[in-house]
């Protein structure tokens, strides 16, 4: 289980970043890119694309917020990343941003750098309206959040799982017992249901919003799913969708994880729907067509304490 936790705007310390003398925090630009990357390969090795991180720190519509950068002369040698991105707060619709990466490059480390980074963040968010910053630190980054940077717990992020394989069985129990389980899972298939990939030229439709118990949580917009799952460099996202494809009743974002020596594994990305009822018949339609893949398992994780 992890922490939301989010940091609210009348909580943004305006205390003096203590700055390193051999490295100062500068606003990014789009002509850092080259930079940025190179500091995303030396801190946490290669795999990403120039597109990709350009699609990640600088393409968000809603008033993007560039990160915050540490630098060296011409050498980029620190990062912290915001995503801007409109919340529902306690019901009220705001701006606020996303933390999603923080790095340090191995030689500049011990130097305070993620918390003045963060601040001198935080402060320019603040000056250009931002309501709040949230994230899901992990156990590492968690005391910094909390500790050095005002951030408060919010919600519980919940990890579910839907088994659809039996473990740590003997392989003459296992079988028959995935042919039970498998068999169950199918009898919530939809037949109807219409799954596509998700391409640059997809177009979003989202189901009309049920009520979200969660204090704190994403404004999931047709233009906002557009930007996070249409628009990113390389991403192999699926919809799953119910119901009339111009009214849908439940709209679901999923990927299919496969890798060598372990079953397949549907993640959700999103569970979007009309009301509870047909949130839940479109999750077992789902779970039907992951056992007719062949699946594992199926993963969601939420905030959301009703689901």
């Amino acid at each position: 289980m992890q922490a939301m936790a989010g940091r609210r705007k009348s909580q943004m310390s305006h205390e003096a970043a203590v700055v390193s003398p051999r490295w100062t925090p500068v606003l990014a630009t789009r002509d850092d890119l080259p930079k940025i990357l190179a500091l995303y390969e030396q801190v946490w090795g290669p795999g990403r694309s120039l597109d990709y991180v350009g699609w990640k720190l600088f393409d968000a519509p809603f008033e993007p917020l560039p990160p915050m950068l540490a630098m060296d002369g011409d050498a980029c040698v620190g990062l912290y990343a915001v995503v801007a991105t409109p919340m529902i707060l306690d019901g009220q619709p705001i701006m606020g941003c996303q933390s999603v990466d923080t790095m340090t490059h191995p030689d500049y480390r011990r130097q305070n750098m993620s918390v003045t980074l963060a601040r001198a963040c935080y402060e320019e968010a603040e000056r250009r309206g931002f309501r709040l910053v949230y994230g899901m630190p992990n156990e590492k980054s968690y005391p910094m959040f909390m500790k050095h940077l005002d951030w408060v717990k919010s919600d519980d992020m919940l990890r579910w799982v839907r088994p659809l394989a039996a473990r740590r069985l003997p392989a003459f129990l296992a079988e028959p017992a995935n042919r039970i389980i498998r068999a169950h899972a199918l009898r919530g298939e939809i037949r109807s249901a219409i799954v596509s990939r998700v391409t640059a030229e997809t177009r979003f439709v989202v189901p009309r919003a049920m009520p979200v118990a969660a204090r704190c949580h994403v404004d999931k917009s047709a233009a906002w799913l557009q930007w996070r799952y249409a628009a990113e460099p390389g991403g192999a996202y699926q919809t799953y969708l119910t119901g009339d494809p111009d009214f849908p009743d439940a709209l679901i974002v999923f990927e299919d994880i496969r890798e060598t020596g372990v079953p397949p594994v549907l993640l959700v990305q999103e569970w979007l729907a009309r009301d509870a009822h047909l949130r839940l018949k479109a999750m077992k339609g789902l779970v039907a067509l992951a056992a007719r893949r062949g699946c594992g398992s199926v993963v969601l994780y939420t905030n959301d304490p009703q689901a």
